[in-house]
């Protein structure tokens, strides 16, 4: 067992929990204006972003968690929480349309969530700001 490395799970920790539980109570409007804040950074800063990110996987042999997360992050916005927390009967559809545009905003948010400090904070903040943008005054989860 010496000289082995213990193995990461981005995905299996309190922080990701907390993200996904939020992101399971976000509402429309919520979730319109996560995108048009990702919208709003600009492309070479976002770039940036991703290079960091990727930069961050290859120094901590993370490539496949990030893969992972942002698999995770994709299939939420593409199927996961069908239902929104303010949508009625007939809306159902929309709310998916909204989900899956919004999806690259979630993916940022959750691979800066999962992370965490493996980024710095200039890149951390251009990735995770829209999703605190969304949920800025959202009631914090329900702790057990």
């Amino acid at each position: 067992m010496f000289g082995r490395k213990r193995e990461v799970d981005l995905l299996n920790t309190a922080e990701m929990d907390d993200f996904f539980d939020r992101l399971d109570r976000i509402n429309e409007s919520g979730l319109l204006g996560m995108r048009a804040a990702w919208k709003a950074i600009d492309r070479a800063e976002h770039e940036d972003a991703w290079t960091a990110v990727r930069a961050a996987g290859a120094r901590d042999g993370l490539n496949g968690e990030i893969d992972r997360v942002r698999k995770k992050a994709i299939d939420w916005a593409s199927r996961g929480s069908d239902i929104a927390p303010e949508v009625r009967i007939g809306q159902v559809q929309n709310w998916q349309l909204i989900k899956m545009d919004a999806g690259e905003a979630i993916v940022d948010a959750a691979l800066a969530v999962a992370l965490g400090s493996r980024l710095d904070e200039r890149h951390r903040a251009t990735l995770i700001g829209p999703w605190l943008g969304a949920v800025e005054g959202a009631p914090p989860p329900a702790t057990d």
